[in-house]
């Protein structure tokens, strides 16, 4: 969640800065991937590669000792409502930002009390209300989890003075406690895993936080923010000694039934994590030789520089969501973030979606010539940005026409940045179709614009732009 990009609603006073930003991305750069050709095993609850993983911010501390509401339980809900319907009833995950204590980043290492301005009216406390949430938003194809935290320590914590005292703060070469941000007006520490999972305390603040909310375990996935392995000069640590204790930490999270998922892509996490919120230290060769449902991203970040934001369209990313859900910082409109959604679900997510279900081959070409070969006659080419299945023309430039997929009834998915009318020729599963349904996708479900007739298995659109479209066979 630390990704501090511009368009995130939660930095404000608290953001971190560039160099901090940077240093954290070099530090998972330093185990950089050397991969060798092989066979992944996964068993994960999941298949994000096919999933829509995405964040809604609840709530962040008013740095006056109280908290600020960004989105309660019940406006959580309509999100989950809305956008169930804009992305077309895709399977959904969505991570819970700042549901604890004041908000996001509050009181860690607990992790154990829901924020009591969330109570819902009528229910007896917070907790009650965020299971309510968890279990209302399975009628809208999305599970409902966690965003926490296991790396940071603040002072503040009613466990702070445990931790330094069980040595569990990881120290400078001087002896200091680590700093590693400063976040909500207050200085962040990193966190020991060795000496934290020596010690019990990881066991005991992932048994807390399942005891506290039982559905996590049928919910089957929780996602940890900035968990990075880092050195401890001072306790004589390397971070690879404490990456080995992440993945302890990781394997106990797998015990109790649950994946993790994380912000960094990590290459000592292939096969063990499923899904990275920013994919920037992926190289084209990692793409190549790892399948997407071993390990995917929703996208990359802006802000890391000496990424390679190609293959964000060679191989396809998604969406995060929480830049474009309504949040007060923001200051958007509830038309104005369902716009947002929509250019992001059909720029990204179809061709992301549709691309994770073909093996992915090879690539010809340098630079901005290159062409990406997928399984199955699947082809994405940059120089002139497009998308192709035998041939088939599914994407050029800002126009895309993706099968959905995820549904056992044909249908497709098009739109168009800009006001476009385009003659399309259908996939060749439709050729006996003579006349099909255009709907218009809105928050609150398709809308019938008319009946379009085909010609030799093509039809003739004509789109608004900004707007996404279904298409259903009569």
């Amino acid at each position: 969640m630390k990704n501090d990009t511009k368009s995130s609603p939660l930095r404000g006073p608290a953001r971190r800065s560039g160099g901090d930003r940077r240093g954290a991305f070099l530090l998972i750069m330093l185990l950089s991937f050397t991969l060798n050709a092989q066979t992944y095993v996964t068993d994960y609850n999941y298949d994000y590669s096919r999933t829509l993983v995405m964040k809604v911010v609840i709530s962040v501390p008013d740095l006056k000792g109280g908290t600020k509401i960004f989105n309660n339980f019940d406006q959580a809900l309509e999100i989950v409502k809305q956008a169930d319907a804009l992305s077309l009833g895709i399977p959904k995950i969505i991570y819970l930002v700042g549901w604890q204590y004041n908000g996001h980043d509050d009181k860690y290492p607990e992790m154990f009390v829901v924020n009591k301005a969330l109570r819902r009216q009528g229910d007896k406390d917070a907790r009650e209300s965020l299971l309510w949430l968890m279990e209302e938003a399975k009628k809208y194809n999305t599970i409902v989890s966690l965003h926490i935290n296991m790396t940071d320590a603040y002072d503040d914590s009613t466990l702070w003075d445990e931790y330094v005292k069980n040595d569990m703060i990881s120290k400078t070469r001087t002896g200091h406690l680590m700093r590693i941000g400063h976040y909500n007006d207050k200085n962040a520490y990193q966190i020991n895993y060795k000496n934290e999972w020596e010690k019990g305390y990881t066991k005991m603040r992932i048994d807390k936080l399942l005891d506290l909310l039982p559905p996590l375990r049928e919910a089957g996935t929780i996602h940890i923010d900035a968990w990075i392995a880092r050195n401890s000069e001072g306790q004589y640590e390397s971070m690879v000694t404490e990456a080995e204790y992440q993945k302890k930490a990781l394997a106990y999270w797998r015990k109790k039934g649950l994946d993790v998922t994380s912000e960094w892509v990590m290459d000592y996490m292939v096969g063990l994590v499923p899904f990275a919120w920013h994919f920037n230290a992926m190289s084209q060769e990692g793409y190549l030789k790892i399948p997407a449902n071993v390990y995917t991203g929703s996208g990359l970040n802006p802000d890391v520089p000496n990424t390679d934001f190609a293959l964000g369209f060679l191989f396809g990313k998604s969406m995060y969501g929480e830049t474009v859900f309504p949040a007060i910082s923001l200051g958007k409109r509830v038309d104005e973030w369902q716009d947002l959604f929509v250019r992001d679900f059909f720029e990204n997510v179809l061709q992301y979606n549709y691309l994770n279900r073909h093996k992915r081959l090879r690539v010809e070409g340098e630079g901005n010539n290159r062409v990406a070969y997928f399984s199955y006659g699947v082809k994405v080419s940059l120089v002139d940005s497009t998308v192709t299945d035998h041939g088939l023309l599914l994407r050029e430039k800002d126009f895309v026409f993706f099968p959905v997929l995820w549904k056992e009834e044909k249908e497709i998915a098009t739109y168009s940045k800009t006001d476009l009318t385009r003659i399309v020729t259908l996939p060749e599963s439709w050729r006996c179709e003579k006349r099909l349904k255009l709907y218009k996708v809105t928050g609150e479900g398709l809308v019938f614009v008319k009946n379009i007739p085909v010609k030799k298995r093509t039809v003739k659109l004509i789109l608004k732009g900004g707007t996404g479209y279904v298409i259903k066979r009569e």
